[in-house]
């Protein structure tokens, strides 16, 4: 059986940082938090650098649903609020790897550091719970804001894809920026130590 595909309970559990609540997400919330973010068309471009809506079957295909074993969704509800915010998504990938995706739904919490909290915390979880010992992630090269997120979190550069994708509305192709963390270089907050 591979590491990734045995069901680990402390992974269903909500996991708490300062600010939020990080809950996971069943397949129908998930499939909603991707509407929500499918309705927007802001997030929309950035995401799949085309302001084309996605119908039911296309969002299923193109975003994968959380199965409890190797996909992962959390929703981010502030504190003492059961508003969600936005999503975070880790998948569970060979050998003991995990990818990260965040979004952030809700504009007036753009700005305010929430995933860095939000994904030091989900890592954190993962490391302990799961054995994970390397983080990766992948980001637009113009999303400036997500490049410092990914840099303070003390991911390196490893990569860039080159006119990988194209975008619509600019009628330009797209690069993406590759970043990992490897377990030798993982920061204090990972290893449990205070930040």
């Amino acid at each position: 059986m591979k590491w990734h595909r045995r069901k680990i309970a402390a992974l269903g559990e909500t996991i708490v940082t300062e600010r939020f609540l990080l809950r996971p997400a069943t397949r129908w919330r998930a499939l909603n938090l991707y509407r929500r973010m499918n309705d927007d068309p802001e997030i929309l471009l950035q995401l799949s650098h085309s302001e084309r809506k996605s119908g039911w079957w296309r969002l299923i295909r193109k975003y994968k649903l959380p199965n409890g074993r190797s996909r992962f969704m959390h929703e981010i509800v502030p504190s003492g609020s059961t508003a969600c915010i936005g999503y975070h998504e880790i998948f569970l990938i060979p050998y003991l790897s995990a990818t990260l995706g965040v979004v952030i739904l809700d504009r007036d919490w753009w700005g305010k550091g929430v995933p860095v909290e939000v994904r030091s915390a989900i890592m954190s979880h993962f490391v302990r719970h799961a054995g994970v010992e390397r983080f990766t992630g992948s980001v637009e090269a113009r999303n400036f804001a997500s490049v410092l997120n990914y840099k303070k979190l003390g991911f390196n550069h490893s990569g860039t894809q080159h006119r990988c994708n194209f975008n619509t509305k600019s009628q330009a192709p797209v690069d993406y920026l590759q970043f990992e963390l490897l377990k030798e270089d993982f920061p204090p907050y990972l290893l449990g130590a205070e930040t």
